[in-house]
């Protein structure tokens, strides 16, 4: 079977570009003055491993609002992105208006990720911000209200404008507060450092660290003693870099930035299927690649130098008296049976269709088999569906790649009380690694199932590269942990062990 890969980055792409970091609230509003000092436009080039992908634009005007003048931000982001031979676009409009203490009063967002858009609004209500989202088009679903309590602390990146007009801000300072994140829709909390000053072609600049709790990430912004972001990086993410220029710079010489699927190697494997283990060297072209791959159950990950030496067993089904009856419930498995915006497991669709097929299995394991078979059976298979799509959708298309197999097992499985997670890694196909997603399910011990292959249990070709709640946070986080390994990382086939136990390493003779 042709294998169904696609990377999950245009979430990660939205969330992390123009992170400039925010420090924390005004302590006295800033005078019409210091708001005049704020206003005009910028744009940027954004670039993708060294390549001009796409641009961004910062316009800043002055609004009237109760009690005086506010800041109102424009943000326009497009980034081209190539995947499997299609030429895509990942796009954002945002609008913040901002209160007399540079807090966001109120946001409306419009974003395109590959061909699926949708919307969100929030409104600061004394100490409550109010959201509504949803996806967009014909037939979606009326949006979805949440409102959420906000600290204190609460702020925006405007205040690093304002304290560096007021000289506010030195080398060796740092600072700890609130955001709200509309690209993933979560309360995060950012730590932010003034760490140098710096030379940036002629220009002496302020470097600023700015690290999300949330999405696990830190991006570096050098800025004027105006507060005007001269240039961002992300390290570690595919070279992800945004750069100050003129409005004919940003819009010239785009082209898509290429997502590399696959990870071609230099061995190939006999039936992966029968193998007890895989054994890879991975390679990173900067820094060490154990940070990259995790060790799990399945995945013993040893240094040596700067590579990591991975040792991959296949997963292996439950022991006959070590599955639990379902539903399973428990403290420290709730955030793995909340539904969320990928995995509606709460929807009436979602529920009707799992009881469907387990009918009156109540034993974990069973009814886990008996969902993965279902998604294998009942999807059709296409090569590459880039659009993020959630298991509601999944179930109502009926058609997708390995993440829709993923996310509709995980919903499915949910609904039904039992708990799952989405793992996003790399699985061997035809001599080759390509990025892949399947679906870990809790039966008294975690399983890792591949239902795009139809494997109850994973074998031993399928390298982990993160594990997702599949809340808004963990999902962007998955995105993240994948984009770091693209172009980044060489992998060499070591080894492996075979059905009986015969272990074969290559490059040696073998009796």
């Amino acid at each position: 079977m042709r294998l169904l890969a696609r990377a999950l980055l245009p979430v990660a792409l939205l969330a992390v570009l123009v992170l400039s970091p925010g420090l924390m609230r005004a302590d006295s509003p800033l005078s019409a003055e210091e708001l005049a000092q704020l206003i005009g436009t910028e744009w940027y080039r954004v670039t993708v491993m060294g390549q001009p992908n796409g641009y961004a634009r910062i316009e800043t005007a002055l609004v009237s609002g109760d009690g005086g003048p506010r800041l109102r931000v424009t943000e326009e982001l497009r980034i081209l992105i190539s995947l499997a031979g299609r030429d895509l676009e990942a796009s954002k409009s945002q609008v913040t208006v901002y209160d007399e203490r540079l807090r966001p009063a109120s946001i409306e967002l419009a974003k395109d990720e590959l061909g699926r858009s949708s919307h969100l609004t929030a409104t600061l209500d004394g100490d409550v911000l109010i959201v509504r989202s949803g996806p967009d088009g014909p037939g979606s679903p009326d949006p979805v209200e949440k409102r959420i309590a906000v600290p204190e602390d609460l702020s925006s990146d405007l205040v690093i404008q304002a304290r560096l007009l007021r000289g506010e801000i030195a080398v060796g300072d740092r600072f700890e507060y609130a955001v709200y994140d509309p690209e993933v829709e979560v309360l995060d909390r950012h730590t932010v450092a003034a760490e140098r000053r710096e030379m940036l072609g002629d220009t002496d600049t302020l470097l600023l660290t700015a690290s999300s709790e949330k999405l696990g990430i830190e991006v570096l912004s050098w800025v004027d003693d105006g507060g005007v972001l001269l240039r961002q990086s992300v390290p570690g993410l595919m070279e992800l870099t945004l750069e100050r220029v003129t409005e004919a710079e940003a819009l010239a010489s785009l082209a898509p930035f290429e997502i590399r699927a696959q990870i071609p190697l230099d061995q190939r494997l006999p039936l992966v299927g029968s193998l007890r283990e895989v054994q890879l060297r991975v390679r990173r072209n900067v820094g060490p690649a154990v940070e990259l791959i995790p060790a799990t159950r399945r995945q013993e990950v040893v240094a040596e130098g700067e590579d990591a030496l991975v040792s991959v067993a296949r997963e292996t089904p439950p022991a006959g008296d070590a599955s639990l009856p379902l539903p399973i419930t428990g403290e420290s498995l709730a955030e793995f049976l909340q539904p969320t915006r990928h995995a509606q497991s709460d929807d009436p669709r979602l529920v009707e269709t799992a009881r469907g097929i387990i009918g009156d299995e109540t034993d974990a394991w069973g009814a886990a088999q008996l969902l993965c078979s279902w998604v294998y059976r009942s999807m059709q298979k296409v090569a590459s569906e880039p659009r993020p799509i959630t298991a509601l959708e999944a179930l109502e298309a009926m058609r997708g790649d390995c993440t829709e197999h993923a996310i509709l097992l995980a919903g499915l499985g949910r609904a039904v009380g039992l708990p799952t997670r989405l793992i996003t890694g790399l699985a061997y196909v035809g001599g080759k690694l390509g990025y892949h997603a399947w679906t870990e399910v809790y039966v008294g011990r975690w399983v890792e199932m591949d239902p795009a292959w139809g494997q109850m249990t994973a074998d031993a070709g399928h390298l982990q590269i993160y594990a997702s709640a599949l809340d808004e946070a963990s999902y962007a986080r998955a995105s993240l942990a994948t984009g770091r390994t693209i172009g980044a990382v060489e992998i060499d086939l070591l080894g492996y062990v075979s059905a009986d136990g015969r272990e074969v390493r290559f490059g040696e003779e073998q009796p």
